[in-house]
C-alpha cells in the first residue's frame, strides 16, 4: 500500500454530467487537482527519489522547449526515479495496444455534430462518452463502429474515483448491485460546485458496480476500451476534504483497475493524470504498469508550460519504455482559447511532439472538434 500526496493545481477533466444534460448544452468541465509536487519522504516510501515524478530516466524523452503563453522558455529537467515493482510481465492481449503516436480527440458531443467518416479518416484515437443513459445514448453501436472504420480505437469516459448523480446508476441499478446514491459507505464527500460525489475506489459494492454493471454497459457499445477520470483520488492523501483517500482507498483505486483488467483483457485502460506514485504500486502480484495501456494529462502546455506534468508524463513514458512497451499511449490534452487560436495551438502541439507526447488540442468544452491545420502531422 502507498500513501500519496496532491498538490492543487487547475486541471479540466470529465465529460458532461449526464446525457439529457449534454443536449442541453452543459458546461462539461471542471476545475481538479493534478499531481504536481510529491513529499520527498512519500517518494522513498515508494522507491524513489524526490522531484514529483517518477519511473526511471532511461530511454526518456527530453521536453522540448515551449512558450504557449508568450512567456519565458521553459525546459523541464528529467524526472526522478521511482521503481517498478519486480513482478512478472503479464501477457498483454494484442487487442489492447494503442495507436503508435496517435492523433487523436476527446469529444464530449452526440454523434449528430460530428461528420463521422471526417472523424473516422483524420484520427486514430477517439474519446466519447458512451454511457448507454435511458437508452438514448450520445453514440450508438453502429456510429462508434463507422468511427473504427478506418482503423482507430476508440475509448469511452468512465468515472472511477467520483460519481454524478444525473447518471443514471446513481439511483437506479438492477437487483445484486447498490447505487451510487445508495452506497452512502463509499462517498467521500460532495464534488465541489457538482452534483456528484467522490468514491472510495476500495468499497466493495462500488467495485461491485463499476466493473459488472457500469462498465460492462459501455464495453457493450463496441468501444476498444475505457478513458478512467478521476484516477487521481488515489492521490488525495487524507489532509483534504475534498474526497480523501487514505493508503486502504488508494490501494482500492489500483485494485479496481486490475479487476477491470481482469474483466477485460482485451480492452485498452488509460487513467487520466495517473499519480507517478503508481508506478511504484500493484495488485494482486502484478505491477501497475502492465495493467493499462497509456496515460493523458490535461493542461501540460496551455495556458503555459507546466514543468512538473511534462515530468509526470515523462516518468510514464520511460517506465513503459523499459519495460519493453514502445506502443505505450503518453497524450497531452490542452485547451486552447478558441478553435482560431491556431499560433498557441501549434505552440503546444509541436511541444508536445518534440517531449515525444502524443498532443490534442481541443477547446474547454469538448463538444466540438477543432480542425487544425497541422492534424494531419504526426498520424
Amino acid at each position: 500500500m502507498f500513501q500519496l500526496f496532491l498538490g492543487p493545481v487547475r486541471r479540466a477533466a470529465r465529460a458532461c454530467l449526464a446525457i439529457e444534460l449534454r443536449r442541453a448544452g452543459c458546461r462539461r468541465l471542471r476545475w481538479r487537482g493534478a499531481v504536481v509536487v510529491v513529499a520527498a519522504g512519500l517518494l522513498a516510501a515508494c522507491g524513489g527519489g524526490g522531484g514529483g515524478s517518477g519511473g526511471g530516466t532511461s530511454g526518456a524523452a527530453t521536453a522540448g522547449s515551449a512558450t504557449p503563453s508568450g512567456g519565458s522558455t521553459v525546459t523541464p529537467p528529467p524526472p526522478a526515479s521511482i521503481t517498478t515493482p519486480a513482478t512478472p510481465a503479464p501477457v498483454i492481449a494484442a487487442a489492447r495496444a494503442l495507436p503508435v503516436a496517435p492523433v487523436w480527440a476527446v469529444y464530449y458531443g452526440d454523434a449528430s455534430g460530428l461528420t463521422l467518416s471526417q472523424v473516422a479518416s483524420t484520427f486514430k484515437l477517439i474519446v466519447i462518452d458512451a454511457d448507454p443513459g435511458t437508452g438514448t445514448p450520445a453514440f450508438s453501436a453502429t456510429q462508434i463502429a463507422a468511427l473504427k472504420a478506418n482503423g482507430a480505437k476508440v475509448l469511452s469516459y468512465l468515472n472511477l474515483g467520483a460519481c454524478e448523480k444525473s447518471r443514471t446508476y446513481w439511483s437506479t441499478v438492477p437487483s445484486g448491485f447498490v447505487s451510487c446514491g445508495a452506497n452512502t459507505a463509499a462517498q467521500l464527500g460532495k464534488y465541489s460546485g457538482f452534483p456528484e460525489y467522490w468514491m472510495n475506489p476500495a468499497n466493495a459494492d462500488y467495485q461491485n458496480l463499476i466493473v459488472n454493471y457500469v462498465a460492462p454497459r459501455l464495453a457493450a457499445t463496441g468501444v476498444d476500451g475505457f478513458m478512467l477520470d478521476n484516477f487521481e483520488i488515489v492521490g488525495h492523501g487524507t489532509n483534504t476534504s475534498a474526497g480523501p483517500c487514505d493508503a486502504t482507498c488508494a490501494q482500492g483505486g489500483l485494485d479496481l483497475v486490475k479487476q477491470l483488467r481482469d474483466r477485460f483483457p482485451n480492452l485498452a485502460l488509460v487513467p487520466n493524470a495517473a499519480p507517478v506514485q503508481t508506478i511504484g504500486g500493484s495488485s494482486g502480484g502484478v505491477a501497475f504498469p502492465w495493467l493499462i495501456d497509456g496515460v493523458l494529462t490535461e493542461q501540460v502546455y496551455l495556458p503555459s508550460v507546466s514543468t512538473s506534468l511534462v515530468q509526470q508524463l515523462q516518468s510514464w513514458q520511460s517506465t513503459e519504455k523499459n519495460l519493453g512497451r514502445s506502443g505505450f499511449f503518453v497524450g497531452s490534452l490542452d485547451y486552447a482559447s478558441s478553435c482560431t487560436a491556431t499560433s498557441s495551438a501549434q505552440t503546444a502541439w509541436t511541444a508536445a511532439r518534440q517531449a515525444g507526447f502524443s498532443p490534442s488540442i481541443s477547446t474547454e468544452s469538448l463538444d466540438s472538434i477543432c480542425w487544425w491545420s497541422f492534424l494531419t502531422s504526426g498520424s
